[in-house]
């Protein structure tokens, strides 16, 4: 019963979720977007939901707007928009996050079959499940390589980690 209740919620999350595509134009507006990109692993990710994101991007955006003044005053207008744009930005998503669940996905991964395996993953995510292994064993009660019709498909990036993830047990 405690695995349908939690498959319940992170269905709830998934149809509310709107996915965002993580272009180089967002993560040079918003930098912090930026760094867990890097990784070549990352298909997508999430922000913390709910209220603690809430609370969390109300502190950065005041933070960045008392560090935004204190510079302005003492090195000029170019000094402060420094933490704007390095701090509020941050903060302005976490808010957007936390008031509508959002997932960022590389831009391949947007065009790619398994978006919806992304989605269902993030949703997980933002459901509550915080572990990567809980989420993935999560994942492989309801998937598998043979499911998805995986082996050999030359549309599925050679480094994307949902084939290997499934095959893992």
């Amino acid at each position: 019963m405690a695995a349908t209740a939690a498959g319940e919620v992170w269905e709830e999350v998934d149809a509310k979720m709107r996915v965002v595509r993580l272009t180089p134009p967002l993560q040079a507006l918003v930098p912090v977007l930026a760094l867990p990109a890097l990784s070549k692993g990352t298909r997508g990710m999430t922000l913390i939901p709910g209220s603690g994101g809430a609370a969390l991007g109300a502190i950065l955006v005041a933070a960045s707007s008392g560090m935004a003044y204190a510079l302005y005053t003492a090195a000029g207008p170019l000094a402060g928009l420094l933490p704007v744009w390095l701090v509020g930005t941050a903060g302005a998503v976490l808010l957007a996050s936390a008031m509508k669940p959002t997932a960022f996905v590389k831009p391949i991964c947007v065009r790619c079959r398994l978006l919806p395996v992304i989605r269902e993953h993030e949703a997980i995510h933002l459901s509550g499940v915080g572990g990567e292994e809980a989420v993935w064993e999560s994942m492989r009660s309801r998937h598998s390589i043979e499911s998805l019709s995986l082996e050999g498909d030359p549309a599925i990036c050679a480094f994307c980690p949902i084939p290997k993830r499934l095959a893992e047990r």
